[in-house]
């Protein structure tokens, strides 16, 4: 009888020498050393070493390659896993695990990116599709057509400007009455606020900048085809920033309180020395000789002229005047202050004076209808510039022409 009895001890729970440190130090210096000794002695074994372990590395490079760059979530292999295939796995093999480990997508955003091992956020400007160009100064002066609907307020809007600098650059065309445009006039749009000077004779620089309130320096700009010390021609266009020009008046005149009363006649006479002469009557009422009503000067009985017995409407040089009613002209020719001076009877009592034109278009005695051309207008006799002095005379008695206005 065997008394000899086997007493079996619970064993202690080893740790797998593969995770313990001082092994894995050992283990390298072994293979290290094997490494050499099989280097001077077995160089075959070597080349089988070098190839079986280089594949591990290669693992771990394209991992470590593909981590970077983002594309694959890999997971990572531990020293030990890849120790447990020393012997029994190739490298083709690890190599067809690693990528077939499920990997999850990587996420794009437009500023951001991220990956399934690290969670890292990277910011970019963003592009900008629209550029904003900063508004340049016009260079030059452009043409505007009146639209139906349009005024010089909603005009000076439209191209940022004062309404004031589009009368004034446009006092020809407008003839100071800016509430009279129509579609299809043609306006002048400067560039800047100011003025816009047409050269006449006799212009320098110093009269111009006096007259519009400005420097001489201010005339000498990046629009004016001009230099100090240049003589100006005739029919230049200056633009003149910041420029003041006369007063406007942004609403028509109140009609006169009460319009006399005027005759029709049957016929007109008169005579050119010792000719009779005779044409159509009146018709009852006046037109404007200019077509507008605007006004450059005096008025009747002007309180800083009170001898002055007619009215001085604005026109530009060479403009065409009219006759303001039927009739016959009695006079054509010059006549002292008035320089060259055009008379009309009308026949009803009525005689209508047209003075400082620059040429006549009609002669004494020549019958007229009313709105018939008679002249141009000048700046002869007692003038300081283009305009038409115009008087009504009843039976010789001077008249207020505004009272008499359409």
């Amino acid at each position: 009888m065997n008394n000899d009895i086997e007493y079996s001890l619970p064993q202690a729970s080893i740790p797998d020498p593969r995770w313990n440190l001082s092994y894995l130090v050992g283990r390298v210096l072994a293979k290290g050393t094997a490494f050499i000794w099989r280097w001077g002695n077995d160089q075959k074994a070597v080349v089988s070493f070098v190839g079986r372990y280089s594949a591990h590395a290669a693992v771990l490079v394209l991992a470590l390659l593909v981590s970077m760059f983002g594309r694959l979530a890999i997971t990572p292999v531990s020293i030990a896993s890849i120790a447990e295939h020393d012997s029994v796995t190739t490298s083709s093999q690890v190599v067809a695990e690693v990528l077939a480990t499920p990997t999850q997508p990587v996420e794009i955003g437009p500023a951001s990116w991220e990956l399934s091992s690290q969670r890292s956020r990277a910011v970019f400007r963003q592009a900008q599709p629209h550029t904003n160009i900063p508004e340049r100064v016009r260079l030059e002066v452009i043409t505007y057509t009146i639209q139906s609907g349009d005024n010089i307020f909603s005009i000076a809007q439209r191209f940022k400007l004062s309404p004031y600098s589009v009368v004034w650059a446009n006092m020809e065309p407008l003839q100071g009455a800016p509430w009279l445009i129509q579609p299809g006039l043609t306006l002048y749009i400067p560039p800047v606020d100011g003025a816009y000077h047409t050269v006449m004779a006799g212009d320098t620089i110093e009269s111009i900048a006096e007259s519009y309130k400005v420097t001489a320096a201010d005339i000498y700009n990046q629009w004016n085809p001009i230099e100090p010390g240049q003589t100006l021609r005739e029919g230049t266009a200056l633009i003149i920033p910041g420029g003041v020009g006369g007063e406007i008046e942004w609403e028509p005149p109140p009609p006169p309180p009460s319009r006399p009363a005027v005759a029709s006649a049957s016929g007109s006479w008169g005579a050119c020395g010792n000719v009779a002469v005779s044409g159509p009557g009146a018709n009852g009422w006046f037109i404007l000789p200019t077509g507008s009503p605007a006004i450059s000067g005096w008025v009747f009985r002007d309180a800083s002229n009170p001898p002055h017995i007619g009215i001085d409407y604005r026109c530009r040089m060479g403009d065409p005047i009219y006759a303001a009613d039927n009739g016959v002209v009695v006079f054509a020719g010059w006549s002292g202050g008035y320089g060259n001076l055009v008379i009309i009877d009308h026949g009803n009592g009525y005689r209508t004076r047209y003075a400082h034109f620059n040429a006549f278009a009609v002669g004494c005695g020549q019958p007229v209808r009313q709105g018939t051309v008679i002249g141009y207008c000048g700046t002869t006799g007692w003038s300081t510039g283009p305009h038409l002095h115009y008087e009504i005379r009843l039976n010789g008695v001077p008249q207020n022409p505004q009272r008499y206005a359409p």
